[in-house]
Order: structure tokens, then C-alpha cells, then sequence
């Protein structure tokens, strides 16, 4: 399996390179803020996300986050109870959709992107299923999570070159980078140690706080 990651490793850098060029052309002159690398709970998708401050202005004002509270009493009964928590520790609630990548505005799906590294994972992880198939579930879950393992660390690797190395040609501090993982709660914990191994001290604080994942430990976001 550290081969299969050791084989990806160039290959990601390579197609969030791609993707980031295709995301410039969309983003022309605004304020780029944010990237994040997503993946779901399986870890069998990536995908570069980007956000800029007029796209989070824009939404922000459309979904009425300027009022905290009574976004919540709008749209609370439609999302789990972590969601509306971490809305509430929010410190900066009329910038409420900036820590929200699933709200950003920013992404390629084009061919030889993370697209493509996306079918790589998905083939990966359905031939170690059917290799896996007789075994006990713990004894299942135990290889797997190597798996995860494994791609997390190839994923922040990747990160770490491409950010060192100016990809994202942005000056330091400009732009905050983390890695996010959907509707699993071990996004917190994810999100809060790949942004500390990515940024420096002081913009992973302020991270944090605006974020309200100061606040928090484990959960989805």
C-alpha cells in the first residue's frame, strides 16, 4: 500500500497544480483567502477548493449570515446539531461561510486534475475491498484505516511541497491552506492539525478563532 501513496504523491502535486491554473482563470482579479484539499470519509476523492473575499461576501450577504442568530432559526432544523454548535461559537459570524468549503466558490473538474486522481483512490480502495472481502469487520477496519493513514500523510505532503514551493503564488500569510474532510467528525481534528502543519503560528491562530474551531474538538463542519 506505501507504494501505491509513494507512486500518487508526485502525481497529486502535479494535477492540484492543473486544477489551481483552471481555478485562476475563474477567480481573474479577486482576493484569494483560502485552499483547502477535500476529501470525503472513505478517502477516495481529492479536490483543490479555493475561495476569494468577494465570492464570501457574496454569499454571506444572499444567505443573511449577518444575523446569526436569526440564520439559525431559518435553516437549523435542516442541519445536525454540531453544525448549528459551531455556528454559534463563530466569532466572526458576518464572515460566516469563509471556513465553509462546501460554500466556496472555486473548483476544477477538469481531465488530468484531482479528478483523475479521485478514479485512482476510488480503484485503489474497491481492490483492497474485494482483496479484504472474507475477513472480520475489525480485522476490515484495522487495513483500511492504514489506508486513510496513509493518504492523509501523502495528501499534507503534497500540500507541504506545493505551498514551500510557491505553487499557489500567493505571498506567506496571504492565504490559509487546511485540509477538509465532508460530513465525518473527524473534520475538527483534521482540519485543525493539517492547518498548523501548513500555515504559520499566527495565521493558524486566527484560523481558529474565526473558525471557532478553537471551540471545539472533534465534529463535522
Amino acid at each position: 500500500m506505501k507504494g501505491f501513496f509513494n507512486e500518487l504523491l508526485p502525481k497529486i502535486q502535479e494535477a492540484v497544480v492543473k486544477d489551481y491554473q483552471e481555478i485562476l482563470r475563474q477567480v481573474g482579479g479577486e482576493k484569494i483567502y483560502a485552499a483547502v484539499l477535500g476529501t470525503d470519509s472513505d478517502c477516495i476523492t481529492l479536490g483543490l477548493n479555493v475561495n476569494t473575499v468577494e465570492h464570501m461576501t457574496k454569499t454571506d450577504i444572499g444567505y443573511g449570515y449577518h444575523d446569526k442568530e436569526a440564520y439559525i432559526e431559518k435553516w437549523g432544523k435542516y442541519m445536525p446539531p454540531e453544525e448549528i454548535e459551531w455556528l454559534k461559537h463563530k466569532n466572526s459570524p458576518i464572515e460566516s461561510t469563509k471556513w465553509q468549503p462546501g460554500e466556496w466558490g472555486y473548483f476544477s473538474a477538469e481531465p488530468g486534475g484531482t479528478v483523475d486522481i479521485s478514479s485512482l483512490l476510488f480503484a485503489k480502495s474497491m481492490a483492497i475491498c474485494d482483496e479484504l472481502d472474507d475477513l472480520p469487520e475489525d480485522e476490515f477496519d484495522k487495513i483500511y484505516d492504514e489506508f486513510v493513514v496513509l493518504f492523509m500523510e501523502t495528501v499534507t505532503a503534497a500540500f507541504v511541497h506545493l505551498i514551500q514551493n510557491n505553487a499557489f503564488g500567493l505571498d506567506p500569510g496571504e492565504a490559509t491552506y487546511f485540509i477538509h474532510m465532508t460530513d465525518d467528525n473527524r473534520a475538527v481534528g483534521i482540519a485543525k492539525e493539517s492547518a498548523k502543519r501548513l500555515n504559520s503560528a499566527e495565521v493558524y491562530e486566527q484560523f481558529l478563532k474565526e473558525s471557532g474551531l478553537d471551540k471545539l474538538e472533534e465534529g463535522a463542519f
